[in-house]
């Protein structure tokens, strides 16, 4: 597929190289693309990159995604699956900049006719393209009110490492706060840990 990631940042990096390693089409994009020409990765404007994509990827800072969606403007946007990783927060990272929504709720808002799926961002990039790394299998969650668009992303998922078994649909973009509330916690377990590659698991009660 052709997959356009909205940033330049360390997440969109890593999640360029994992798909491309799968045999994906990747596009970086930046608001200054003459300016990222040392990333070893293709670099184009946003709305060339949005031009360009099949299923786009939100990888910037949640505290500017919807302006900068915004500036690509609707009309590019529409009908292309969203898949959102950005989470909103403070300066000083203690808290949510959408403390009673998420930012994939207000993007999905924004953007009617874009079909936006809330998922990895409750780990760190290093994770999100490796997760064989870890000791076991974890968890990644879907949010998403489409549902041909959360298939589409679930597919994107296995490319990079996760199995069926590890994506677990939480339902519809509401439940994107639970993954983008669970920032906090990811920052408290990480400084408890002394490591940010770490990544939770869902486990249900044993058979009786």
């Amino acid at each position: 597929m052709r997959i356009g990631l909205l940033g330049t940042g360390n997440v969109a990096r890593a999640l360029a190289q994992g798909w491309r390693a799968a045999g994906h089409d990747v596009l970086l994009g930046s608001r200054k693309p003459e300016e990222r020409t040392e990333l070893g990765l293709p670099v184009a404007g946003l709305s060339a990159t949005a031009a360009h994509a099949e299923v786009l990827v939100n990888a910037t800072p949640g505290t500017v995604s919807v302006e900068l969606l915004h500036s690509i403007g609707a009309s590019a946007l529409a009908g292309k699956p969203l898949i959102d990783i950005g989470v909103g927060l403070t300066d000083d990272y203690t808290e949510l900049s959408h403390p009673n929504s998420s930012l994939a709720e207000l993007i999905q808002e924004a953007f009617p006719r874009t079909p936006v799926v809330k998922t990895l961002c409750t780990m760190d990039s290093t994770v999100m393209i490796a997760p064989h790394s870890l000791d076991g299998p974890s968890t990644v969650f879907l949010s998403d009110d489409d549902a041909e668009a959360k298939r589409t992303t679930g597919r994107l998922l296995t490319d990079l490492g996760w199995p069926e078994s590890s994506q677990l649909d939480l339902g519809g973009i509401t439940t994107a706060r639970g993954q983008e509330h669970f920032a906090l916690l990811f920052m408290g377990i990480a400084n408890g840990l002394g490591a940010h590659a770490f990544n939770i698991k869902v486990v249900t009660r044993a058979a009786d």
